[in-house]
């Protein structure tokens, strides 16, 4: 066995010892904040958690939609372009892609804003789901681009700065999940919408985390610099045409099962309330 294959091999063992301590990280977490949140929450426990997860199940459709599993299509194009040693087309690439994502992004967190008052009407949580559903929003806003660069990493097969960004992430998230809704039950108004807004809102605290994080990576390994880099004469068109037809089956697969639990999540309710 050669030496590069000897350092592939270790890459690849670090990659996943990172990624497999980032996802027991992430679930321990999620699992540990619900025992507190709830309990602050007092007898408002059952409708905040309603409206948290009818909101989240939303939310989780606009992400799907708005990434379009374009980060793992770009992960394999890199990857393929780094094993023909053409680099510059990474680059090229991941600069199309992260423009094209930011206004992608854009567009998806202005439509769930301005939609958010008839999916609240849909899913049967009344006003009362309004501002989660538009405090979710936010984070539809820079998860695309975030994807994006975290796609780019897993290209070049680096998985510690995908799996430090997702610990950051939840770390982040939960703090200002549970700092607000004490605050908010425990030492301020006691309104428990205005707690599980700001427990949806953290998705976007979290978000900016990570983002921060990936960027400290890209600047550290010197790869900010090419990322910004213009004036190439590669097609980026062409690269951001070809990507897109490599996410297709992804969008497919991925935004279908999420459809079906908003679709239950609108039936429902509904249908309960004719009982």
């Amino acid at each position: 066995m050669s030496h590069e294959q000897n350092d592939q091999q270790a890459q690849m063992l670090r990659g996943t010892a990172w990624m497999t301590a980032s996802n027991f990280i992430s679930r321990l977490l999620g699992a540990a904040y619900i025992i507190p949140w709830y309990i602050w929450m007092g007898k408002y426990g059952p409708q905040a958690n309603g409206l948290f997860t009818m909101g989240y199940n939303i939310y989780a459709w606009f992400l799907l939609v708005s990434t379009a599993g374009i980060p793992v299509a770009v992960a394999k194009q890199v990857a393929k372009y780094n094993t023909m040693r053409e680099e510059e087309h990474s680059f090229a690439l991941i600069r199309s892609f992260l423009g094209f994502m930011t206004v992608l992004g854009l567009g998806f967190a202005i439509l769930m804003y301005l939609l958010s008052p008839v999916f609240a009407s849909l899913s049967g949580g009344g006003k009362e789901l309004i501002p989660i559903m538009q405090s979710l929003s936010w984070a539809v806003l820079i998860f695309p681009s975030m994807s994006v660069i975290r796609g780019f990493f897993q290209g070049f097969n680096n998985m510690k700065p995908y799996a430090i960004s997702q610990i950051a992430e939840q770390v982040i998230r939960v703090i200002w999940m549970l700092l607000t809704t004490f605050f908010i039950m425990k030492i301020g108004s006691g309104d428990y919408v205005q707690a599980v807004t700001q427990s949806t809102f953290a998705a976007f605290i979290g978000m900016g985390a990570s983002l921060l994080v990936l960027f400290y990576f890209l600047a550290k390994e010197g790869l900010l610099k090419r990322v910004l880099e213009t004036g190439d004469k590669i097609n980026s068109k062409r690269l951001l045409v070809d990507t897109i037809k490599e996410a297709i089956p992804f969008i497919l697969t991925g935004s279908a099962i999420q459809l079906f639990q908003i679709l239950d999540q609108m039936t429902f309710i509904n249908s309960m309330s004719w009982f």
